[in-house]
């Protein structure tokens, strides 16, 4: 029950991105233009928050170590399923594949499948991180809309002091996202978004409701369609209070995670 619970509320948090999307694109000329770096700014770090939360349907890792604790392996007829367990086992596997729909009005659905495969890691005996490798694939259909997504992310997650319930954690590895849009009614244009992390060392505050404190990453992203079109490589370094600095050509802003705007 706790899976498709999960899954559900990962859906339609993804939901509430594609419609925002949406809303924004309203204003914008069926040709996008060619974006700067600030937009591209914007749009990376929205991003890049929305993948490590749990916005796009994956893995919330604002959890800390316990993102993947509610999750351990049962043995059923038709093979190895999850479900709910308080305290994870050191040295568990789970290796397992998914497949959840939901309906969030007349005509509109939204659905992830794909595989998921995460280890725990144990200090002396003591939970002290994870290693996660997810590949997933995102539907969405509207009336208006439909979008489809694919997620990878091989990443892993270790407590500084696994002694300490508080310590901060850090979290490293790759991520990369890929969709394709296309409008059903209007002149919109219909387009494509990639976006492609490598995450060093960055370091989140268990307390900080997915706050990263510290530690860098580099990107490289292209699209197009109705917001524009756009190919661009960069770097981000986070700064902690949901903010981030992001380099791309040598030029830096300063941005939000939670809202995209430059601060």
């Amino acid at each position: 029950m706790k899976i498709k619970i999960t899954l559900t509320i990962l859906l339609l948090a993804g939901m509430a991105v594609i419609y925002s999307a949406c809303k924004k694109s309203d204003t914008t000329a069926s040709n996008g233009p060619a974006l700067n770096e600030s937009d591209v700014s914007s749009a990376v770090a929205l991003d890049i928050a929305q993948s490590l939360f749990g916005g796009y349907g994956g893995l919330n890792f604002a959890g800390g170590l316990n993102t993947a604790g509610g999750f351990a392996v049962k043995q059923h007829t038709q093979g190895r399923l999850l479900h709910d367990l308080s305290n994870p086992l050191c040295g568990l596997t789970v290796d397992t594949t998914l497949s959840a729909t939901v309906t969030g009005g007349k005509d509109t659905t939204a659905s992830v499948s794909g595989h998921i495969n995460f280890s725990f890691i144990c200090t002396n005996d003591v939970l002290s991180g994870f290693t996660t490798n997810d590949d997933l694939s995102i539907s969405i259909s509207t009336p208006a809309l439909s979008l489809a997504a694919k997620i990878n992310e091989q990443l892993s997650m270790n407590a500084i002091d696994p002694t300490d319930d508080n310590s901060d954690l850090i979290l490293k590895g790759t991520l990369n996202s890929s969709g394709v849009y296309n409008y059903k009614t209007g002149t919109k244009k219909s387009g494509t978004r990639t976006f492609n992390y490598v995450l060093t060392s960055l370091v989140l505050d268990p307390n900080g409701d997915g706050d990263i404190v510290s530690g860098s990453a580099t990107f490289t992203t292209k699209g197009t369609g109705t917001l524009g079109t756009w190919n661009f490589i960069g770097s981000i370094k986070f700064l902690g209070d949901h903010k981030a600095t992001i380099t791309i050509n040598k030029k830096s802003y300063t941005v939000d995670l939670r809202t995209g705007a430059i601060v």
